[in-house]
């Protein structure tokens, strides 16, 4: 009996290690393939945004799409999962167009998205933008979140833009090269 626990651990763990390592891949897929769309940034007081190295976000989408469900009187259980449609313009701005129908596919020039409604309203999967100590001046410009989207609506977040809907890049810190001394 005692033998067979251990080949039972390993391929448990092995199963575990696999659709970990499924979801990941799924994950930089998106990343690396998905649909580039640039969602505006609510408008916040930089400042009480940086706390130490990571910005809050909160979006537009998020807040106005908030509004429209508690002002129809009937909003998402939490934990319920939306769909929405989202049009973009030349520069790759989303605007919302509608609630995504069950089974729905977006339009030529439409993006399906998926948020998740909360108790407080809705939400993207990204409510926070981690970056390297120091760095929150050039952050603060931030006016746009740059989200991958995959075909199924699932939308991560790539970085942030300024006002010119340009990726504003992380700092590389460079350390002091080392050189070797001629034998």
């Amino acid at each position: 009996m005692m033998r067979w626990r251990l080949p039972l651990f390993i391929i448990a763990a092995l199963i575990t290690l696999l659709f970990l390592n499924g979801i990941v891949w799924r994950h930089e897929q998106t990343l690396a393939q998905g649909r580039a769309i640039l969602l505006p940034l609510r408008p916040v007081d930089p400042r009480s945004l940086m706390q130490g190295d990571y910005m809050a976000l909160d979006y537009q989408l998020t807040q106005q799409l908030t509004k429209q469900l508690v002002a129809a009187q009937t909003p998402p259980a939490p934990g319920q999962a939306l769909g929405v449609i989202l049009g973009t313009d030349a520069d790759g701005v989303a605007q919302f167009l509608r609630m995504a129908q069950a089974g729905e596919q977006p339009q030529a020039g439409e993006t399906l998205v998926r948020l998740k409604w909360e108790d407080n309203g809705a939400h993207l999967p990204s409510s926070s933008y981690f970056f390297a100590e120091g760095e929150g001046a050039r952050f603060a410009q931030a006016r746009y979140a740059i989200f991958r989207v995959a075909s199924d609506g699932t939308a991560l977040l790539a970085g942030l833009a300024d006002q010119q809907h340009q990726a504003i890049p992380h700092r590389i810190k460079k350390t002091p090269a080392t050189s070797d001394s001629k034998q």
